[in-house]
């Protein structure tokens, strides 16, 4: 009886102590895993911010580009509306002379 109970307390010391280094080698795979994603997750947020400011550069730059082109179609239509005006303000003088000279050899 006595060698019965002596196995008994062996068997459960050394279930126990499996059983401490089991959970102690959980705890730190645990842990490791834990470090690992929140290494993950900081490189992901950090990709995620310098993609964005690379699109909002991207559409700055696009946008600036499209203000450009807008402003120098503007100033064209102006030129090419003054270039109008400049020539029908010519045509007209040039009648208003025309017909003054053409009324003054009728009378």
């Amino acid at each position: 009886i006595a060698a019965k109970i002596i196995q008994t307390q062996w068997r459960t010391y050394v279930c126990r102590k499996e059983y401490v280094q089991y959970m102690a080698a959980r705890k730190i795979q645990r842990n490791w895993r834990a470090a690992i994603s929140r290494d993950k997750y900081i490189y992901n947020i950090a990709a995620n911010i310098i993609q964005s400011m690379w699109r909002s550069s991207i559409c700055r730059q696009k946008f600036l580009l499209f203000i450009s082109a807008r402003k120098i179609q503007s100033k064209w239509r102006s030129y090419m509306c003054r270039q109008d005006y400049v020539s029908f303000m010519a045509a007209r003088t040039i009648q208003s002379y025309w017909r003054a000279a053409v009324c003054r050899a009728v009378y």
